[in-house]
């Protein structure tokens, strides 16, 4: 009795299992790709975009000669696109392959932009490495190179400008750390290369400010001080410092003590001219505030007057 029991809860629970793992419906082979589309088009619209790739999918793969096919392969882009948790990577891919496939067709112009959003849509914050805002960049930018005139023209522009303002951001916010970690030089590498290359997109009084404070903390550099001592060591015909007697270690000593106080002077005036630069430039703000108090404490002449009228 035993024994029957236990096979006919076996075969109860297997039947069970059966009906609860239903496949997908299969797709008709015969049916025709002007079908397909129709079915497809109105399955992710009811929001069924697991059964419309199916759907695509079967049209992929059974009738890639069809004039339907280019835009199935873009409704395999949109269904994971508009999908109500997106994958973008995926999407990517599917956009992707309809540039390989159509390089000339009328709406490139789409695949363009939606792939350029799939990467736009997985931006890092200013915090983070910002690989996906370089590809978006590279995408929008080919749209408006080969179709101009796109109608989605306007908006690639409005994202352009968006994914440099975040770039510059991502480099302010680097820079900022380097300040915050001691590391100067690093600092001011960054900041100036910032303000060069991003001139219209960088929060100028923030890169200003951070600027004059490396300045204003900077000291001279392990490099600069090796390449002090090889010039030094040339100057006196010799390899290196090593075989410096005691009177030319002495010279050295007080060489570079002073080389060190005239580069560190440079660096000082450097600063002030960023903290000058603030205040003239944007009066009445909290960073202008700040790098006036900054010019005060390094001792510049007329600050606190013009402050203190």
């Amino acid at each position: 009795m035993k024994r029957i029991l236990t096979v006919l809860t076996l075969t109860a629970v297997l039947a069970g299992l059966g009906l609860g793992c239903r496949k997908p419906k299969a797709v008709d082979k015969g049916i025709s790709a002007g079908e397909l589309m129709t079915t497809a088009d109105k399955q992710m619209k009811q929001g069924n975009f697991n059964e419309a790739r199916q759907t695509l999918r079967h049209l992929e793969q059974y009738l890639p000669g069809s004039p339907e096919f280019p835009k199935a392969k873009l409704m395999l882009g949109d269904s994971f696109f508009f999908q109500p948790s997106p994958s973008f990577p995926e999407a990517e891919v599917e956009y992707a392959s309809f540039l390989n496939y159509f390089p000339r067709h009328e709406l490139r112009d789409y695949a363009l932009y939606h792939r350029a959003l799939c990467h736009f849509s997985s931006i890092e914050s200013a915090e983070r490495d910002q690989a996906e805002t370089r590809k978006a960049l590279e995408g929008f930018q080919q749209l408006l190179t080969e179709a101009p005139g796109s109608p989605y023209a306007r908006e690639t522009r409005a994202k352009i400008l968006q994914c440099w303002r975040r770039i510059a951001e991502h480099e302010l916010v680097v820079a900022v750390f380097y300040v915050n970690t001691y590391y100067y030089i690093g600092a001011e590498r960054r900041l100036k290369n910032l303000l060069e290359t991003y001139p219209d997109y960088v929060d100028r009084e923030r890169a200003y400010f951070y600027l004059g404070e490396a300045m204003r903390l900077r000291l001279l550099s392990e490099e600069e001080l090796n390449q002090f001592a090889k010039d030094h060591a040339a100057k006196l015909q010799k390899e290196d410092l090593k075989s410096l007697n005691k009177e030319e270690i002495a010279q050295y000593t007080k060489d570079v003590t002073a080389y060190s106080a005239e580069r560190v002077k440079v660096y000082r005036g450097e600063a002030k001219s960023y903290f000058q630069k603030l205040v003239e430039s944007y009066p009445g703000s909290e960073w202008s505030r700040r790098a006036a108090d900054r010019l005060i404490t390094m001792g510049t002449s007329g600050v606190k007057e013009e402050l203190d009228s």
